[in-house]
């Protein structure tokens, strides 16, 4: 998880942080013994940043969450349900509940005051809007048509002294990227990426041949240590796609939606979680605001999109450059796109050479600080100060 996540959970769970890491995470700083390879330059130096990032799988976070989530007051949790659909009050004009089914096939009704949409497509609540009539909501969509494919690795012989190993495709030359990342029980994931035709091998030498065609050889040694725990899994993700439920008229009063339902962004990035967890604070702080009106619900989700589109643009934004430096990938562009560029590659070689500029640089991609910090006109002065030859 990104260091903005591990905080902004922190701001809905006490001591989520220290929860997290007595549950097994590995907690470093932003900057330590975390090895980021931009092609065409050194790897960033090892620097103390001031920030920590938490380091371990996906289910070991979302474990401690319903923890913390179960250790609150008046707070139920129906497993094995799958939400059909949402009940519709006509007298009331309002959403009141949703529609389960068991895993037994059970059909089931939960009455409810306000329903979140917090699924990973948000179909539910696209389907329920074609019921009312109502208009879909416009998207933006990048397309990235990535591959990649992960494994679990054994370091019998010494594991590496890094927790992650990040190497970043030459673009738009070469599409191929990887990373390395250490789990709690010791043992390491590890994914090739790559867009297109091209997709990382599920077989082991292949894979680890593959890692030897990367801008840098620091994957492709270390692989050559290592031994394959279990199976390499490949996946395929075809387009970041950001859906606009701020511009359907008539929104239906009693529902929200959130975090994937509302923009999923290329995982490629691991942005996701974070910015699902940015989202949960403006809905606590935006459902407090409001629960003192006469209608607390009245132009609820209006309020919450309002405050967080500029999170997620912020975010959207950050993802679509590198993926949009690759002439194949499907979206519009920024007229200066090419100069953007230009500038991020400026930024990465600036880091090398001064702890400022890195620091603000992984708070940036770290998402503690908005991306348009770095375009601040003293950043980009002494960026291009220090890259001046």
């Amino acid at each position: 998880m990104l260091p903005g996540g591990a905080l902004a959970l922190s701001k809905l769970f006490d001591d989520f942080s220290r929860l997290l890491r007595d549950a097994g995470a590995n907690v470093t700083d932003f900057g330590k013994r975390m090895r980021y390879e931009f092609a065409g330059q050194d790897p960033l130096p090892e620097r103390e940043v001031g920030i920590d990032i938490h380091i371990c799988t996906r289910p070991l976070v979302e474990s401690v969450v319903r923890r913390s989530v179960e250790a609150c007051e008046g707070i139920i949790i129906l497993d094995g349900r799958r939400v059909t659909g949402l009940v519709w009050s006509d007298e009331e004009r309002t959403v009141n509940g949703v529609r389960c089914a068991t895993q037994e096939g059970v059909a089931e009704i939960h009455a409810a005051d306000l329903v979140v949409d917090a699924s990973g497509r948000g179909e539910v609540t696209l389907e329920f809007l074609k019921l009312l009539g109502r208009s879909q909501p416009p998207e933006t969509t990048i397309g990235v048509d990535y591959n990649y494919a992960t494994s679990i690795v054994e370091f019998a012989d010494g594991e590496p002294d890094e927790l992650t190993i990040l190497t970043f495709p030459n673009s738009p030359d070469s599409t191929r990227s990887g990373v390395l990342v250490k789990r709690e029980d010791e043992r390491f994931f590890v994914t090739m990426c790559g867009r297109g035709a091209d997709a990382p091998p599920t077989e082991w030498a292949a894979f680890v041949e593959f890692a030897a065609t990367l801008p840098t050889d620091s994957l492709h040694r270390a692989l050559k240590r290592a031994t394959l725990h279990g199976k390499i899994t490949q996946f395929a993700f075809q387009e970041s796609r950001w859906r606009h439920f701020d511009k359907v008229d008539s929104w239906p009063r009693g529902l929200i939606a959130i975090g994937d339902a509302v923009c999923r962004f290329n995982p490629i990035h691991a942005q996701g979680m974070t910015v699902a967890a940015k989202a949960a604070v403006v809905l606590r702080d935006v459902v407090a605001a409001c629960r003192g009106s006469d209608d607390p619900l009245d132009r609820l989700m209006e309020e919450l999109m309002t405050q967080v589109n500029p999170v997620i643009a912020n975010v959207w934004e950050l993802a679509a450059l590198p993926d949009l430096a690759f002439p194949d990938a499907r979206g519009q562009r920024p007229h200066d796109l090419n100069e953007s560029l230009a500038y991020q590659s400026q930024l990465g070689k600036a880091a090398v050479l001064d702890h400022g500029v890195q620091k603000l640089l992984l708070e940036v991609i770290g998402l503690v600080t908005p991306g348009e910090a770095l375009r601040a006109p003293d950043v980009v002065e002494k960026v291009k100060r220090l890259t001046a030859t």
